[in-house]
């Protein structure tokens, strides 16, 4: 039986309701543009859906694991940063968060080791907090510029 989820994934995490949270799905939208080579599935996984789906992933099948994320690593507005998640130092675990639904390291912690999994994060310019009653449709300029660069990382790690 063929697995679940192909050899690469290619996760974008967010909510686009929340200004540059909305990055991850973003860039999945961007790389439906580009025709990826069949053991590669771009998906948008939402807020919750990184538990569900990162869960659900087998090692045995699934290489390697990118996430893409905004996060808060001290860059400016735009900038990105590629952390492999063995090297995802241990002061900055709490900040990167899904702002919505908890801490992404526990279900990456279960596949660590046992596949590749890379983060790409683009520093936010503007989320509104989660208990808030802000809204805010769009990604801010600076993390709207970042979109091509992090299309080309992608394209670039998995060789296309």
């Amino acid at each position: 039986m063929e697995g679940l989820f192909p050899e690469v994934i290619i996760a974008g995490v967010g909510n686009e309701l929340f200004g540059d949270d909305g990055f991850g799905p973003a860039v999945i939208r961007a790389l439906s543009e580009y025709e990826l080579p069949d053991n590669v599935k771009a998906m948008d996984v939402g807020l919750g859906g990184p538990h569900l789906v990162f869960s659900m992933i087998d090692p045995e099948e699934t290489k390697k694991l990118i996430i893409v994320d905004c996060m808060d690593f001290g860059g400016k507005p735009g900038d990105l940063t590629k952390i492999p998640a063995d090297l995802l130092p241990e002061g900055r675990q709490e900040r990167y968060m899904d702002a919505h639904s908890g801490n992404l390291l526990d279900p990456i912690g279960r596949l660590k080791g046992k596949m590749e999994i890379i983060i790409l994060g683009c520093q936010p310019a503007y989320i509104p907090a989660p208990d808030s009653e802000d809204f805010a449709l769009e990604l801010s300029p600076e993390v709207q510029g970042a979109i091509p660069k992090t299309v080309n990382v992608i394209l670039k790690e998995i060789g296309s």
